[in-house]
């Protein structure tokens, strides 16, 4: 319903009806006088008529003023009121790094869930999502349940109790847990798992974390989805995390050159690699190269340079090794091929992703300085990942990223540097131009207050005024 116009016929229909009393005479005239429009005033002159005794008519002329007040209704009064959530839904994991948190964020702005939260308060391992209502919190649940292997318990507090009309009030809180399992991470299952996984071996490669966990033996390229029940009933210990992975170079790469014997497994082929720390000087890369199986022949070649694990001066934890007792380890885990020639990858990213608008956590702000630099290389990691990995990028929007740079020939000669960098490196997964969205709103901030969206200049949010929510009081 569109606003009524200043000194228009609707708004004049609806400042006559504020008038008491004037349902006893007889209004003859009605006429706006002119007030400045930012004054927030509005004042009508009305002529009345009304008998009296014996046929005789009194007419009169007056002036009625109003005043404009601003005026929302009673689910945005409550959005913007302290402790007035209904259902809270505690998200967490236990890890040293939120990028999980950074791909579960673009999944709910894409899906559209947090629509209707109240507030979004980030916490030391996880984030806090504060809903109006139990179904939406309910709604939440569901869809974390759909994307991710969350194991949740829910718990009600009671608020209020009316005994006469046997109605109650409950706070309802849902603390849903997410494996420590990220992709890339080395894990170790247990003997019960792998038989029901038909005699897998127990030390795998986790390559995709959706509503399964996906993880692949690089010696026999027999990979095994692991469902949310089966996880939280034997979970795996994890072995090896991203912030142990040591970059190797690729001195030769070998595959059967007969098609029958190749092994391969989705989009994986497995070959002979023989590698090298790329950190150690040249008598000790020649001493120490290592020969090891792995599933990414398809995109190595002598020369590259790739992100392994170096099992073999990795110290492992107790129960790791007792899980792999009596097995003999591999002494090197290829598990991507990285870029290093691509400086400044940031900077001629040609896409942006949309954010949802968090408050800091008031017991976390004295550490915030400290956690800035982590959660500056977490957001970096992602932002790498989108780019190298076209199926964990398929889940998310992408969206086309406006550069505007004043010197135009600087930003010629910076481009032009950038693709001699890119010609050092082939295979590069470039992300097309048709794996971007146009950017038709400007901003999104989803928090307290709903949804606030700004296009083409004209601002619309869940608390637009109509002309019901205007207040008059006469004078």
């Amino acid at each position: 319903m569109d606003p009524a116009e200043l000194e228009s016929r609707e708004l004049m229909s609806l400042c006559l009806k504020k008038i008491r009393g004037l349902n006893k005479v007889k209004l003859t005239d009605a006429n706006w006088i002119w007030t400045e429009p930012h004054s927030r005033r509005l004042k009508i002159k009305l002529s009345v008529q009304k008998e009296v005794f014996n046929n005789a008519i009194v007419e009169q002329t007056f002036v009625v003023e109003f005043i404009v007040a601003n005026q929302q209704c009673p689910d945005c009064q409550k959005s913007y009121t302290e402790h007035t959530w209904e259902s809270v839904i505690q998200v967490r994991q236990k890890v040293q790094h939120k990028r999980t948190f950074l791909w579960l964020e673009q999944l709910l702005i894409k899906h559209n869930v947090c629509d209707k939260v109240i507030n979004i308060r980030d916490q030391p391992d996880g984030l806090d999502f504060y809903f109006p209502s139990k179904s939406l919190g309910q709604h939440m649940i569901n869809f974390l349940e759909s994307v991710i292997p969350v194991r949740c318990k829910f718990s009600k507090k009671l608020i209020t109790q009316d005994d006469r009309s046997n109605t109650y009030r409950y706070k309802y809180t849902w603390c849903a847990e997410i494996p420590p399992v990220c992709k890339d991470d080395v894990v170790v299952l247990n003997k019960r798992m792998c038989a029901s996984m038909g005699g897998v071996t127990p030390l795998l490669l986790c390559y995709k974390v959706s509503n399964t966990i996906v993880l692949i033996d690089p010696n026999t390229m027999q990979r095994v989805q692991i469902s949310s029940k089966a996880y939280w009933r034997d979970p795996p210990a994890v072995a090896c995390n991203r912030q142990q992975l040591k970059n190797f170079i690729v001195c030769d790469i070998e595959t059967p050159s007969d098609p029958d014997e190749k092994v391969e497994a989705g989009r994986f082929l497995q070959g002979e690699a023989t590698v090298m720390r790329e950190d150690q000087n040249n008598q000790e890369q020649c001493d120490n190269q290592f020969m090891c199986v792995t599933h990414l022949a398809h995109q190595l070649k002598p020369g590259d340079t790739c992100a392994g694990y170096d099992l073999k001066n990795v110290n492992l934890g107790a129960d790791v090794l007792s899980r792999l007792r009596g097995r003999d380890l591999p002494e090197v885990v290829i598990v991507r091929k990285t870029y290093p020639h691509r400086k400044n990858r940031s900077k001629s990213r040609k896409f942006q992703l949309k954010t949802l608008k968090k408050d800091a956590n008031e017991s976390n702000r004295r550490s915030r300085r400290k956690d800035q630099d982590q959660q500056e290389d977490d957001m970096e990691m992602f932002m790498n990942d989108i780019e190298e990995d076209p199926d964990f990028r398929s889940d998310i929007n992408l969206y086309r990223r406006k550069i505007v740079s004043k010197n135009r020939e600087r930003k010629s000669i910076d481009v032009e540097g950038d693709d001699e960098d890119e010609d050092e490196d082939d295979g590069f997964p470039e992300i097309g131009l048709n794996e971007l969205i146009d950017d038709m709103e400007d901003n999104l901030k989803i928090g307290k207050g709903g949804i606030e969206q700004k296009s083409m200049g004209v601002s619309s949010s869940a608390t637009n005024q109509r002309p019901s929510d205007y207040k008059f009081s006469s004078s």
